[in-house]
């Protein structure tokens, strides 16, 4: 909602700035006064914009979640109107949404995004891919409550999608308190590292469930310039990298357990499910609708923004 954003006055910024564009935009906006919390990796700036370095926040005699303002006596905030609009704005849109999903009769990588990110409890460790997992997560994550020190990593940089079986075995590994240890991979990236299975007899392994998002390919540019239908005949060949692999087979030969699912409830039962050590979760999703649908998602949140 324009309005609702135009309101915002500052901004609190705790580690790296996501990919998500819309937190870009807030961060890129000159008229609000930004503060950075230092960490043990220093702090992030990525636009240029920050007013104030900290080193923590401090929440005096208000309750979790609320930030202290500058009242006489650290008084805690009063009704927030703001703040009870975008939660309302956000719930009606969230309903919409899963209704939209829903009425589409096959399983959707946004609905995977979503059954992983519900399927985290307090206190548990998720990876995310790059890609389109990471954009998808960031439209469906589910409203986790205050302080219940959920940890979300993934891989940065120009060649994100390399490496990351490998560095969430890693994640898994060096957070042995972790409640649950999730991995939310398209099947792109997975291959890229999928010797990253590949472990001696005497390497330690880690419980981690990576939920593999297979749609034979690589969707994230069919929303782009280069998925127009005009492009459809390179499409593939350029863009979509088809590979017809059997990543059941592929799991096989490194005796990893493997699920493969085709359903919401099915991926649910797998996720509330783990058998223990490493397991592959594969979820069969369709790549050719993914312009389509994002289209439709779009709409669906601008119309609802202006209602």
């Amino acid at each position: 909602d324009p309005d609702l954003c135009a309101r915002i006055q500052q901004v609190v910024v705790f580690g790296h700035p996501t990919l998500s564009r819309p937190v870009s935009r807030l961060l890129a906006r000159d008229d609000l006064v930004t503060y950075a919390v230092s960490g043990p990796s220093g702090w992030a700036d990525p636009g240029h914009h920050v007013h104030v370095v900290a080193d923590r926040v401090e929440l005096e005699g208000v309750s979790p979640g609320w930030f202290a303002t500058e009242q006489p006596g650290g008084a805690p905030p009063g009704p927030n109107p703001w703040l009870d609009e975008w939660l309302s704005r956000d719930r009606e849109v969230g309903k919409r949404l899963d209704d939209l999903l829903a009425a589409r009769g096959t399983l959707t990588p946004q609905q995977v995004a979503g059954a992983v990110s519900a399927a985290l409890p307090p206190g548990g460790l998720l990876f995310v891919g790059a890609s389109n997992p990471v954009r998808d997560l960031d439209l469906m994550v589910a409203p986790y409550e205050v302080g219940g020190r959920r940890k979300v990593v993934g891989n940065r940089g120009l060649a994100g999608i390399d490496g990351s079986v490998s560095t969430a075995v890693g994640a898994a590994l060096g957070r042995p308190h972790s409640t649950r240890a999730i991995a939310l991979l398209g099947d792109v990236t997975f291959l890229h590292d999928a010797n990253g299975l590949v472990l001696g007899p005497d390497e330690e392994r880690p419980d981690l469930t990576l939920v593999v998002v297979n749609d034979d390919g690589g969707s994230i540019f069919s929303s782009l310039e280069q998925g127009a239908p005009q492009h459809a005949d390179a499409y593939d060949k350029l863009f979509g990298t088809p590979h017809g692999v059997d990543v059941a087979a592929l799991c096989a030969a490194t005796r990893t357990p493997h699920w493969k699912v085709d359903s919401l409830a099915e991926l649910r039962h797998a996720l509330a499910s783990p058998a223990g050590g490493i397991e592959v979760v594969e979820v069969a999703v369709r790549r050719d609708d993914r312009r389509e649908l994002d289209a439709e998602i779009r709409a669906l949140v601008r119309a609802g923004a202006q209602d």
